[in-house]
């Protein structure tokens, strides 16, 4: 299912009201700022929870870095990444969530990476030689004599799943705030009881940060600041005649895999003299000359994303104090590992704590 803008500002502005009133107990208000991937997917699982859930987004969602992302999901990783421990468990959480919401529309078609070859595969990968890469990627001008093959990895439209998961949201009684800024927390004794937004004060027991790079702002007042760093990256869309590319494609020159209207979508580095247009230049001329069929690709559009990297490396999550009333969801790859964020933070702040979080992701690092 796809929601056009004006679908998802009828959706995002209906009075959904919380289900369960009554002789039912007040449920516990949280507030989840940012509408990324990462934000959509901790609300989505939380109001499965049972919780009354507010999704407040600066502008619309998706429309940070979500909305630029290349959509990999991948569960290759090496056993010293920083992040490992989350993204072993991506894609099967990926796939739990498919399960559930088949609108997601995962294209499980595998990822060929070329390049640097050296040392031991990881898992999930097999290698390939020259010609077990042309049968995969026939269109490849000139394989590359070696190549890693994943298997199971999978692409995901980032700004369509956020879209599909906020309106899931939405339907079950979160709230949307769209075009809404929060600046800061409203406190009464120490303790956290809002947020206060561009709109006025909103209610909270728990503030959940999955704003990105918003997310340094919002802590430096507070006991435990996060250094959220950013990293832009550049998405860019080509109009081809055909669909050509099998697999999700990485290689040294190109990494390019198919939209699902048959578009092809390219992501590329940050040039570090920040001349973007010289990027997507040289960009269309290496699709041109790398795949068969895409000799006439056009570029349609490109977009810059600023993607939140924790400063250290590692990804933060957890809460800021023993207060338990500020919760910061913040890592890179943030769409390959969406899924689980959700499912671990939802389950953090049902159960109060969740073992599956290790201590270096514990935003008490920064202090």
């Amino acid at each position: 299912m796809s929601y056009t803008d004006s679908q998802l500002r009828v959706i995002f502005n209906a009075n959904f009201s919380p289900k369960g009133v009554g002789t039912v107990a007040p449920k516990r208000k949280i507030v989840v700022v940012g509408a990324g991937i990462t934000g959509a997917s901790i609300a989505w699982h939380l109001i499965h929870l049972e919780y009354e859930v507010t999704i407040v987004e600066q502008y619309m969602p998706a429309s940070g870095a979500t909305g630029s992302s290349f959509g990999w999901l991948t569960g290759v990783v090496k056993d010293d990444a920083t992040d490992v421990l989350i993204r072993r468990a991506a894609l099967a959480d990926w796939k739990r969530l498919e399960e559930i919401i088949p609108e997601l529309q995962i294209k499980w078609s595998g990822s060929l990476s070329y390049g640097e070859i050296s040392g031991s595969f990881m898992k999930n990968e097999t290698l390939l030689h020259n010609a077990e890469i042309a049968r995969l990627e026939p269109a490849l001008v000139n394989p590359p004599e070696q190549a890693r093959y994943a298997a199971e990895d999978g692409a995901v439209d980032a700004l369509e799943a956020t879209r599909i998961l906020v309106c899931k949201a939405c339907e079950k009684g979160a709230v949307l705030q769209t075009q809404t800024t929060v600046s800061g927390f409203c406190m009464t004794k120490g303790k956290v009881t809002g947020v206060l937004t561009s709109r006025g004060k909103l209610d909270a027991d728990c503030v959940v940060l999955a704003c990105g790079i918003g997310v340094s702002a919002l802590t430096e007042r507070t006991t435990t600041p996060v250094p959220i760093l950013s990293s832009p990256a550049i998405l860019l869309r080509f109009a081809v005649s055909r669909r050509m590319v099998k697999t999700l494609i990485s290689g040294d020159d190109i990494e390019v895999r198919h939209a699902s209207n048959g578009d092809l979508l390219a992501a590329e580095d940050y040039p570090a003299n920040g001349n973007v247009r010289e990027t997507a230049i040289s960009a269309q001329l290496a699709v041109r000359n790398r795949l068969a069929g895409a000799e006439s690709a056009v570029l349609i559009k490109y977009s810059v994303g600023e993607r939140p990297v924790p400063r250290d490396g590692y990804p933060v999550l957890g809460f800021t104090d023993d207060s338990k009333d500020i919760y910061v969801a913040s890592m890179h790859p943030a769409v390959t590992c969406a899924a689980t964020i959700g499912r671990l933070v939802s389950e953090e702040l049902r159960d109060g704590k969740c073992d599956e979080i290790p201590q270096n992701y514990r935003p008490s690092r920064f202090i």
